[in-house]
């Protein structure tokens, strides 16, 4: 087993390293860069939506926001949430 960084590819040592779960070895930095990278948010990877998928998902994240808005403004609303 090579312990060479999965992302930059170079030899992983000492308390530089990690584990990242079924990819293997890596440098604390490369993975924290790759993380910030990879446009994902719960295990939801956001760039492999379509753009159908991903207008879908704008609307649920906007209709969400908007009822918690109004939840917020008024506590006691019966929980009806407002489409566009």
């Amino acid at each position: 087993m090579s312990l060479n960084c999965v992302f930059c590819h170079k030899l992983v040592f000492g308390k530089t390293g990690v584990t990242v779960p079924s990819m293997g070895p890596a440098h604390q930095t490369c993975y924290q860069a790759h993380s910030a990278l990879k446009r994902t948010f719960q295990r939801l990877d956001i760039g492999a939506l379509s753009d159908d998928e991903l207008a879908d998902l704008r609307d649920l994240v906007l209709a969400e926001d908007n009822d918690r808005r109004r939840k917020q403004a008024d506590p006691g609303s019966n929980g009806d949430v407002e489409l566009f």
